[in-house]
C-alpha cells in the first residue's frame, strides 16, 4: 500500500473532500542543488492535490488529518491505461498507414489520430459508471489523526 497525509477540507453528503501535498523525490538523492529538477520544484513551490474520497464510515471534520492509501497494483494499472494505451494507439495507427502505403506526411498524421483516439478511449472507459465506483474504491482513508 502506497500511503500518504491528507487533510480535510470539506464534508458532504457521501462524500470528504481532501487535499494532499504532492510529493516529489527531489532531495533525496545525491546531486540536491546542482539538479535542473529539483530547482524548478524549488520555483514552482508546493502543490497539492485535491482528491473526493466516498465517504467511510466516521465522522470527519474540516482541519483533520487522515493518512490516504492506494495500493500499488491499482497505481500500476492507472499507469498503463493512461500512458501506454494512448502511445499503443499512436503507434498502431502510424503503423498501419505505413504498411497501407500512405506517404510519411499521412502516416504521422495518422499517428496524431491514434493518439488523440487512443485518449478518447481512456476516457470513455473511466467514464463507465461500474469503472468510476472500482475508482472510488481504490482510494481510502486508512488512520485518522485527530
Amino acid at each position: 500500500m502506497i500511503k500518504q497525509e491528507a487533510t480535510v477540507t470539506s464534508c458532504e453528503n457521501e462524500v470528504v473532500w481532501v487535499e494532499s501535498q504532492r510529493q516529489s523525490t527531489c532531495g533525496q538523492c545525491q546531486l540536491q542543488k546542482g539538479c535542473g529538477t529539483g530547482l524548478l520544484a524549488d520555483h514552482v513551490g508546493k502543490r497539492f492535490s485535491r482528491l473526493a474520497i466516498s465517504k467511510p464510515t466516521g465522522i470527519f471534520s474540516p482541519g483533520q488529518t487522515v493518512q490516504l492509501e492506494i495500493a500499488e497494483e491499482a497505481l500500476v494499472k492507472g499507469a498503463v491505461l493512461m500512458y501506454l494505451m494512448p502511445l499503443f494507439s499512436l503507434f498502431v495507427f502510424a503503423i498501419i498507414a505505413k504498411t497501407a502505403g500512405f506517404s510519411e506526411g499521412f502516416g504521422i498524421i495518422a499517428g496524431l489520430c491514434g493518439l488523440l483516439f487512443g485518449f478518447w478511449w481512456v476516457k470513455l472507459r473511466l467514464q463507465g459508471s461500474q469503472n468510476t465506483a472500482n475508482i472510488k474504491q481504490t482510494i481510502k482513508i486508512g488512520e485518522i489523526k485527530p
